[in-house]
């Protein structure tokens, strides 16, 4: 099922989570990082009503869109309260060598939005929603998941949650469960889809995570200011140290939209993941290969 590309309107209270390299900006589109990874660096969202962990929130026909055919299927998850139109130009790319699909979660772009009477949505529901869509689209698992900023928790949980439908990991600049209790984030407004994310089920589920030697790679901006810049790189530090199959990259340069300001680099670890995964390979060790696209390697497989 295709889609047709919308716009989503951006409202300065919501930038503000958006692009935490630049100072944070006033977007609506969530993501993690800028000034704060996650909508634009900081992106957090306040309480939200208690969901059940098993349950998911998010309802069926959310819109989704597939290109290409040989290869892993490639899923391109977006940042808080942004839709799969984020990806366009990358997808474009990523569909010569392998297929791709982006979607926009419950209450974004095109996709309905959560009943009143549904729980707050969490990156499980989220995680699991997305299952059930890629399940009625037909696209065969496992699946090579990239998400960002918010969408970096929704990827996550879904490797935690479906590992037998997930075979590789890519983490752009993703936001953590910590930023819901570190002070140093308390600015950001986590709502996704017009609703507030559940934080405790959050914390609860993938406060820790372990992938086991699913390969991986975390991709960390590289235009935080110094307060938030040793936590952050703690943060993707750990996501690295979850998986025994997993590289650790910097975009040199390169603020909270590494998709955007260092495609080039983002293209090279998804189709890099992928051959990985078709080949049943582990990943190369860490070295300087990333380095013609902008990225260094900090960490990872050895």
């Amino acid at each position: 099922m295709t889609r047709e590309v919308h716009t989503l309107r951006m409202d300065p209270r919501r930038l503000l989570a958006l692009t935490v390299a630049s100072v944070m900006l006033i977007a609506g589109a969530g993501c993690a990082g800028d000034e704060a990874p996650d909508t634009a660096a900081p992106s957090t969202p306040t309480d939200a009503s208690p969901a059940s962990a098993s349950e998911p929130s998010e309802p069926a026909g959310l819109a989704i869109d597939c290109q290409g055919s040989a290869g892993p299927t490639v899923v391109l998850e977006a940042g808080l309260d942004t839709g799969g139109d984020t990806f366009s130009s990358l997808a474009a790319r990523v569909a010569g060598t392998t297929r791709v699909c982006t979607y926009d979660r419950a209450g974004i772009g095109a996709s309905p939005a959560l009943a009143p009477s549904d729980p707050d949505p969490w990156p499980g529901s989220s995680a699991d929603a997305l299952a059930e869509a890629l399940a009625a689209e037909g696209e065969e698992p496992p699946y090579v998941v990239l998400g960002w900023s918010y969408g970096g928790m929704v990827a996550q949980a879904f490797a935690t949650r479906h590992p037998d439908l997930t075979s590789g990991l890519v983490l752009e600049d993703s936001s953590v469960p910590e930023q819901f209790v570190d002070k140093i984030w308390d600015d950001i407004d986590w709502e996704d889809g017009g609703r507030v994310v559940d934080e405790q089920v959050t914390l609860d589920e993938i406060g820790t995570v372990d992938f086991g030697g699913l390969p991986v790679v975390v991709l960390t901006q590289d235009q935080l200011p110094k307060r938030l810049k040793g936590a952050w790189s703690r943060y993707q530090d750990r996501l690295a140290s979850a998986s025994t199959n997993a590289v650790h990259v910097l975009a040199d340069g390169s603020p909270h939209e590494i998709h955007v300001a260092a495609e080039d680099l983002v293209l090279q670890v998804v189709e890099e993941v992928a051959a990985a995964v078709q080949a049943d390979d582990p990943l190369a060790p860490c070295d300087d290969r990333f380095a013609r696209a902008g990225g260094r390697c900090v960490g990872g497989a050895a």
